[in-house]
């Protein structure tokens, strides 16, 4: 009689071999809304740093929609980023529009002590907040 030994390795490596672990769960991949309105966010940040605040807003303005479908903080971001390009490209009516704009989306929101302090901005966002009450 012959051994059954070698068909049972044989048997036990391939049942071992189809067992298989899953992988591990990766992180759900950003939404190409999302991606797109970083992307223009950066650039338009980038534009801002570079004192370009022309640039800036015009970068801003041409997201548009991309923003209304973005996760809140970079909405929020957006739009801050643009009130400050308006005030320090000295178009203050524009500025305290867009803070209004802001606040009619996020009505906590609040600058921080240092922005408050700044000569230009400050004034319009306290003008804004105002108008809003």
């Amino acid at each position: 009689m012959k051994s059954c030994l070698p068909t049972l390795a044989f048997t036990l490596f391939l049942v071992a071999g189809c067992t298989t672990t899953p992988p591990p769960e990766s992180p759900q991949p950003e939404r190409l809304s999302q991606q797109v309105a970083r992307s223009t966010l950066e650039r338009a940040q980038q534009a801002y740093d570079e004192g370009d605040y022309a640039k800036t807003i015009t970068t801003l303005k041409s997201g548009g929609s991309v923003f209304e479908a973005a996760e809140p903080a970079t909405r929020l971001d957006a739009m801050k980023l643009e009130a400050f390009s308006y005030c320090v490209a000295n178009q203050v009516p524009e500025c305290r529009a867009q803070f209004r704009k802001l606040i009619d989306v996020f009505p906590n929101f609040d600058l921080t002590v240092a922005e408050r302090k700044h000569p230009v901005w400050g004034p319009a966002f306290e003008a804004a907040k105002r108008m809003k009450r």
